[in-house]
C-alpha cells in the first residue's frame, strides 16, 4: 500500500465500522446522488440486477403476446365467456395453493437456481401450445391442460422472483430495484401486445406462442450469468421448522402487521373485483368497441403503456411521501376510470381511459408491493411475498369466473362498471383501516414493522425473524 492510498483505506475502514453498528435491517430507501434521471436507475450500477433486468424483459415481451393470444384462441375455438373464465381459472388457480409453498421454498432454497428451473419448464409449456396451435389441432381442453402447467410453474417461481429482487442490491436500493422491475414488466406490455395484435392478424395466434417459447432464453441466459457471490446472503437457520409451521409463521407475522395485511386486503380485493382484464377486453374490444384482433392488442398495449408511466413516476419520486396516500389515491383513480371504461363505446374515448386505468393500477400495486416489501424482515420475505403472490394472482379464479358470469348474462362492458363499483367498497373499508397504521414515507430509514406492527414471532433454536 502506497502512502497516496492510505486515506481512501482509512475512510473506506470507517465507512465498514459505521455500516458494521448500524442495526440489521436499518437502511435508507433510495438516497443515492446525482440528478433526479440517474436517482431513477440507480439500482442498475449493480451488474447482477443489471443482468436479472434485461434478461427478464426479453422474456417478458414473449410473455405478453402469449398473455393476448391466449383469450383470442379461445375465442377463436368458439369459447363463451365462461369458458374464457375457465382458462384463467386454470392459469391462476394453483397460486392459491401452491404460492405460499412457494414462498417457503425462497426462503430454503437457492433461489436462482429455482428460476431456472422453472423458467425452463414454462419454455416447454409455450413449445407444445405452439406446436399444437400451428398444427391446427389445438382444442379447448388443451388449452386448460396447458394453462394448468403454467400457472403451477408461475405459482413457484412468482413468490421466489419476488424475494430475489431483494438479493440483488443492497437494502438503500430495494424500492428502485422494485420500481424498475415493474417497469420492465409494463414496458413490456406495452412492446408484447402491440406485437402481437399484428401478428395474430398477420400469421394467427400460433406465432406469438413460438415467440414466447424462443423469449425463454433470455431469462435463462440472464439468470445464468449472474454472480453467486455477488448476492446478499440471507442467514438461514441449521435445521428448519415443518412447512406447516413456516407457513403459520409468515401468516400470523401478516395478520398482525397493519402495513402488510391491509395493502392485502386491498389487493386482493380489487383485483378478483376490478381487474379481470384478461377475461373483458377481448370481449369489450370486440363487442363494445367493434375492433378486431389489431384494435385488441392496441388498447391491450395502451394500458400497458399507462402502467409504464405509473412505474417509471414511482421510480422518480424523490420527495418525502406518505405511501397511504400513493395506494389510496392510485386505488381510487383506478376504479373511477374502470367503471367510466364500461360507460365508453368510442374507442377515441376508451383509448385514454385506458391508458389512465393502466397507470393508476400500478401506482396503486406497486406501492403496495413497496410498503409490504419494506415492512418485512429477510428472514421472511419469501413467505410474506408468496402471500403477496397468493392474494394477486389467486384473486384471478374468483374473479375470472365472476366476469365471465357477469359478461355472458350482461355483456364486458357492464361487467367493468360493476366491478370497479364493488371493489370501491373494499377501498373505503381500508382506507379507513389504514388511518391507525403508521405507514412508511417513501424515503424512511427503518424498514422493519412501524406503527402497531410488532416484531416477527420467533421459536426456540431459532434466529429472530426480525433479525
Amino acid at each position: 500500500m502506497t502512502i497516496t492510498q492510505l486515506p481512501r483505506r482509512i475512510s473506506q475502514a470507517v465507512s465498514n465500522q459505521r455500516a458494521a453498528r448500524r442495526p440489521n435491517g436499518a437502511a435508507s430507501l433510495p438516497r443515492a446522488g446525482g440528478g433526479g434521471f440517474r436517482r431513477g436507475f440507480v439500482a442498475m450500477r449493480h451488474p447482477n440486477y443489471r443482468r436479472y433486468w434485461f434478461g427478464q424483459i426479453g422474456s417478458l415481451v414473449g410473455t405478453w403476446m402469449q398473455s393476448v393470444a391466449l383469450p383470442w384462441l379461445v375465442l377463436d375455438l368458439g369459447g363463451s365467456p365462461l369458458e374464457l373464465g375457465l382458462v384463467m381459472v386454470f392459469l391462476f388457480g394453483p397460486s392459491t395453493f401452491i404460492a405460499p409453498l412457494g414462498g417457503v421454498l425462497a426462503d430454503r432454497v437457492d433461489k436462482r437456481r429455482t428460476l431456472l428451473a422453472v423458467n425452463a419448464v414454462a419454455m416447454v409449456q409455450a413449445s407444445t401450445l405452439f406446436v399444437l396451435a400451428l398444427t391446427g389441432v389445438v382444442e379447448i381442453w388443451h388449452v386448460y391442460v396447458l394453462a394448468l402447467l403454467a400457472g403451477t410453474a408461475s405459482a413457484i417461481e412468482m413468490p421466489v422472483r419476488q424475494a430475489f429482487v431483494a438479493d440483488l442490491v443492497p437494502r438503500e436500493d430495494l424500492v428502485n430495484a422494485i420500481a424498475l422491475s415493474s417497469t420492465s414488466f409494463n414496458l413490456s406490455r406495452v412492446i408484447g401486445p402491440a406485437i402481437a395484435g399484428a401478428t395474430i392478424a398477420a400469421f394467427g395466434v400460433w406465432a406469438n406462442f413460438g415467440i414466447n417459447a424462443v423469449s425463454y432464453f433470455s431469462v435463462l441466459i440472464g439468470l445464468y450469468r449472474i454472480q453467486p457471490h455477488l448476492l446478499n446472503a440471507t442467514e438461514r437457520p441449521e435445521r428448519h421448522a415443518s412447512i406447516r409451521s413456516s407457513l403459520g409463521e409468515g401468516l400470523r407475522y401478516a395478520r398482525a402487521t397493519g402495513t402488510v395485511l391491509w395493502p392485502l386486503v386491498l389487493l386482493g380485493g380489487t383485483a378478483a373485483l376490478a381487474m379481470n382484464f384478461q377475461t373483458l377486453l377481448p370481449l369489450y374490444t370486440r363487442n363494445a368497441l367493434g375492433m378486431d384482433s389489431g384494435g385488441y392488442g392496441a388498447i391491450y398495449a395502451a394500458m400497458g403503456l399507462g402502467s409504464l408511466i405509473g412505474s417509471l413516476a414511482l421510480a422518480f419520486m424523490t420527495s418525502q411521501r406518505p405511501l397511504v396516500r400513493l395506494i389510496v389515491g392510485g386505488g381510487a383513480a383506478f376504479l373511477v376510470l374502470a367503471f367510466t371504461l364500461g360507460l365508453v363505446r368510442d374507442p377515441l374515448l376508451a383509448f385514454p381511459i385506458v391508458v389512465g386505468v393502466g397507470l393508476s393500477s400500478m401506482l396503486m400495486v406497486n406501492t403496495i408491493n413497496v410498503t409490504i416489501q419494506n415492512s418485512v424482515p429477510d428472514a421472511l420475505r419469501g413467505r410474506v411475498m408468496s402471500l403477496y403472490v397468493t392474494v394477486f394472482a389467486g384473486s384471478a379464479p374468483i374473479g375470472g369466473l365472476f366476469a365471465g358470469a357477469v359478461a355472458e348474462a350482461f355483456g364486458a362492458a357492464f361487467a367493468l362498471s360493476l366491478g370497479a363499483a364493488l371493489a370501491s367498497v373494499v377501498l373505503i373499508v381500508v382506507a379507513w383501516r389504514l388511518r391507525s397504521v403508521r405507514m412508511p414515507q417513501l424515503e424512511q430509514v427503518d424498514v422493519g414493522p412501524t406503527g402497531d406492527s410488532p416484531r416477527a414471532p420467533t421459536r426456540p433454536g431459532a434466529p429472530a425473524a426480525a433479525a
